[in-house]
């Protein structure tokens, strides 16, 4: 999940009850009991969603509709033990976390709902409303407490270990083997860049950066990898840096790549595999286990997130 920076709410008149913004073309009642307090970065105010709502548009915005039920069953438990946790975490503050209702982060809303699926916007609703109700309120706990029920879109066919991604050692965020990545669309992406483009973002990065001119092939060495395959630690020119630097560098979609030089065409390919950080619920792995393995929702969620148990 990517969450953005607090916008000040200074000389700002925020209503904590009502929820109607004209502009974003949102309406929700504001009549429910269980809802989320977020803030919308976009607008600087602090809104009350019911919690069906809110889901109705995370699913719509995290999943294809066309994607099988159980996996956007799956998509709805995860993301609601989430937003909880989250909310659990934030009890003490003026909201729980933030959306982004003019990029679409955490919330999308109806007006570009109809955008994105045009004349299937009725038949795509009711199909992510039916998933969503079929499941809620159930979330995922571990020992008794919410886990943390992260996701990403593709792995490099098998997730990570939290402590390796987030530095935070969960015992259900682990290598969960995730198959039905390796066939997900975009799931290997190559980016093709010239040495001088190469070094000159690497340098400002890290300015005291050196390069062999000389050693073009040898500028990206020592791959150190995780168990997942993601790269925790590589040598670029004279300097190291981590697998999340090089991949914010040349914005790639994850951090398990590959840097090699072709001497052919003098450029560096760049090839990257999967799309996220990798931990958690895969969701073209979860749409692979309801497809070809008729996996169902609780099946999926107790593979991505094992020991974990499903309550309400």
């Amino acid at each position: 999940m990517i969450f953005i920076p607090l916008v000040s709410m200074k000389n700002h008149n925020i209503n904590h009850e009502k929820l109607n913004l004209i502009n974003n073309n949102i309406n929700i009642k504001s009549s429910e009991n269980n809802y989320f307090r977020v803030l919308d970065v976009s607008t600087n105010q602090i809104l009350k969603i019911p919690e069906k709502e809110f889901l109705y548009s995370v699913v719509a915005s995290e999943m294809p509709a066309l994607f099988e039920s159980e996996a956007l069953k799956s998509q709805a438990v995860a993301s609601y033990t989430y937003f909880c946790k989250k909310r659990q975490e934030n009890i003490n503050k003026k909201y729980d976390f933030e959306i982004n209702t003019e990029k679409s982060l955490n919330y999308i809303t109806e007006q570009e709902l109809r955008k994105k699926w045009g004349d299937n916007y009725d038949k795509y609703y009711e199909k992510i409303k039916n998933c969503v109700d079929s499941v809620y309120p159930e979330v995922l706990k571990y020992n008794n407490n919410l886990i943390l029920s992260v996701y990403h879109a593709i792995s490099s066919g098998t997730t990570e270990k939290s402590q390796d991604v987030f530095g935070q050692d969960l015992d259900y965020l682990t290598n969960i083997n995730s198959p039905g990545d390796y066939l997900a669309k975009n799931y290997e992406v190559t980016l093709e860049i010239s040495p001088q483009e190469f070094k000159n973002k690497i340098i400002k990065s890290k300015k005291d950066c050196k390069f062999d001119d000389n050693n073009i092939q040898n500028w990206a060495r020592d791959y150190v990898r995780t168990s997942g395959g993601m790269i925790k630690e590589i040598t670029i020119g004279s300097e190291k840096f981590t697998g999340k630097q090089i991949r914010e560098i040349f914005e790639l979609r994850s951090a398990n790549f590959e840097i090699i030089y072709n001497s052919e065409t003098n450029k560096f390919n760049i090839i990257t595999h999967g799309y996220g950080h990798g931990v958690g619920l895969s969701q073209n792995g979860a749409q692979y286990f309801a497809q070809n393995n008729n996996y169902d929702y609780k099946q999926i969620l107790s593979t991505y997130y094992p020991g974990s148990e499903i309550t309400k």
